[in-house]
């Protein structure tokens, strides 16, 4: 059973190589999209105004509703590949909620690592220093993005997940190249 979990921060590459995983498996792709543009539209953000949109999403209430709503698709399908993971939640709610919010981080981050033996695979794509492509949906700030990836990296090391789930550290920069590698530790040719 194929559970593939894609990790990083924004603008690694996460959802384009989650969703031609996707396609080169044969099995549904679980967009991260598809729950938070609902949040956002649902709640009014404004492109415009300079929030940055990982901070939008991530008071308490609207990380629950992510958590809950990816829980029910993970319930949902029995094999899938997903361009965020529990990992990418529990980092998140980690950077945003520990000053403020520290009962609804601790609630958040409790369930996400109860629920990170929910993959098989996780495929894990490296920060890059250098500028993020703005899609007008994802924080510009580089340094912001970094801080994401080394809590993932430490969540992965705290949760020991290296010892209950196979994970690839993707080391190669270009697509052609990244998916080569992801169809050799799939064993997919």
């Amino acid at each position: 059973m194929n559970r593939i979990g894609f990790v990083g921060a924004a603008g690694t590459g996460k959802s384009t190589l989650a969703k031609a995983t996707s396609d080169m498996m044969g099995i549904p792709f679980l967009c991260s999209k598809d729950i938070t543009q609902n949040i956002l539209e649902r709640d009014g953000y404004d492109y415009g105004a300079g929030i940055q949109i990982e901070r939008f999403l991530a008071n308490g209430e609207r990380q629950r509703e992510i958590l809950k709503s990816s829980v029910m698709r993970y319930k949902m399908c029995k094999e899938f590949v997903t361009d965020r993971t529990v990992i990418d939640l529990a980092a998140y709610a980690v950077k945003e909620l520990h000053e403020t919010d520290t009962k609804t981080l601790k609630s958040i981050y409790d369930t996400c690592r109860k629920l990170s033996p929910t993959y098989s695979h996780l495929i894990i794509c490296p920060w890059r220093e250098g500028p993020v492509e703005d899609n007008k949906r994802r924080t510009l700030n580089q340094w912001y993005q970094f801080l994401i990836n080394c809590t993932e990296h430490g969540i992965i090391r705290e949760w020991e997940l290296n010892d209950r789930i196979r994970i690839c550290n993707l080391s190669s920069d270009g697509y052609s190249d990244r998916m080569r590698e992801i169809s050799e530790f799939l064993g997919v040719k």
